[in-house]
C-alpha cells in the first residue's frame, strides 16, 4: 500500500465537534497515577502521554479501513509508538497534569513533551476517538489557563497525599526549561494557548500551527501495524515518506513551530 495513500491526514479536521466539558475541579476527582519511576526525569526530560482511545473499541481490521478511508485518528498506541512506554500515567484532567509534574525533583525538568489532541481553542488532556470526530473529555482552554494564574488555588493530588500550589509546580522546572505541546494548531495565530500554558508553567512553551500528522507504515490488507510509525507537522504539499520522521524531538525546529518564551 502506497505510505501516502491514506486520503486526507487525520479527517475531519481540527476543529473538533462541542467537547464535553472543560477541565475538572481544583482538587479532588482525580484518577490516581503511578507515581513516578524516579524523583529526577532521565537526562531531565519528562514525557506525558494522552489517553486518547477508541470507543466503541475497534479491532484491527476496522482501524485499518479508517485508515484508509481517511477518518482515522491517532490516539494512545500512536502516541507509545512514536514516543515509547510512557513514563508516568495519563493525567485525567489538568490538575492532574499540574500533580505529575509535581511528583518530580524541584529543578529537574528541562524538557517536557506532551503528546495529545489539540486545536485552535482548547488542549486535549483526555477523550475518545469515533470515526466522526475527536471527543474531549476533559481539556484546558485560554480562560482556563488564565483562571489557574490569576487564582491563587491550593490543588489535591494522588487521594489528598499530595497538597500543593502553582509555585510549586513551577520549582520544578530548570530555568531554561520548555514544555513542548504535540497536538495539533495549538500555536495558531495569536497563540493564546501557548500564551497560557507559558503564564501558568513559567517556561517557554512550544506548539504547531499546523496539524500534527500521524504516519502509520506501509500496511498489508489485513491487520494494523504500527511498528515504525513517524510524526511530521503539516505543510503544503505534506508527503508521509519525506516529511515525516522518528526523530520527533526535532520538530521543534520545523518552519511551522512557534515558541513563546518565558
Amino acid at each position: 500500500m502506497d505510505n501516502d495513500g491514506y486520503g486526507p491526514y487525520q479527517r475531519p479536521s481540527t476543529d473538533y465537534t462541542d467537547s464535553t466539558h472543560g477541565a475538572d475541579a481544583y482538587g479532588g476527582g482525580t484518577p490516581k497515577p503511578s507515581k513516578a519511576r524516579s524523583n529526577k526525569p532521565a537526562n531531565g526530560e519528562l514525557t506525558i502521554l494522552t489517553r486518547f482511545v477508541w470507543s466503541p473499541e475497534i479491532d484491527a481490521a476496522t482501524e485499518l479501513a479508517y485508515l484508509t478511508g481517511g477518518t482515522w485518528h491517532p490516539g494512545w498506541a500512536d502516541y507509545v509508538e512514536i514516543a515509547g512506554a510512557a513514563q508516568v500515567a495519563p493525567p485525567g484532567d489538568f490538575t492532574a497534569l499540574l500533580g505529575t509534574i509535581y511528583q518530580f525533583d524541584p529543578g529537574s525538568i528541562q524538557r517536557l513533551n506532551f503528546f495529545t489532541h489539540a486545536n485552535k481553542k482548547m488542549i486535549g488532556i483526555q477523550g475518545t476517538l469515533d470515526k466522526a470526530n475527536v471527543w474531549f473529555t476533559t481539556f484546558v482552554d485560554e480562560a482556563e489557563l488564565a483562571r489557574h494564574v490569576q487564582n491563587d488555588f491550593s490543588y489535591s493530588f494522588n487521594n489528598g497525599k499530595d497538597q500543593f500550589t502553582l509555585p510549586d509546580v513551577r520549582k520544578r522546572f530548570t530555568s531554561d526549561a520548555i514544555f513542548v505541546v504535540y497536538g495539533c494548531d495549538a500555536a495558531f495565530d495569536p497563540t493564546k494557548l501557548l500564551t497560557g500554558l507559558r503564564d501558568v508553567l513559567q517556561v517557554s512553551v512550544i506548539g504547531f500551527k499546523e496539524k500534527t500528522v500521524f504516519c502509520p507504515p506501509p500496511q498489508k490488507a489485513t491487520g494494523f501495524d504500527r511498528r515504525g510509525e513517524k510524526i511530521g507537522v503539516f505543510q503544503k504539499d505534506f508527503k508521509c515518506d519525506k516529511d515525516s520522521t522518528r526523530d520527533w524531538r526535532s520538530l521543534i525546529n520545523h518552519v511551522n513551530a512557534v515558541k513563546v518564551n518565558n
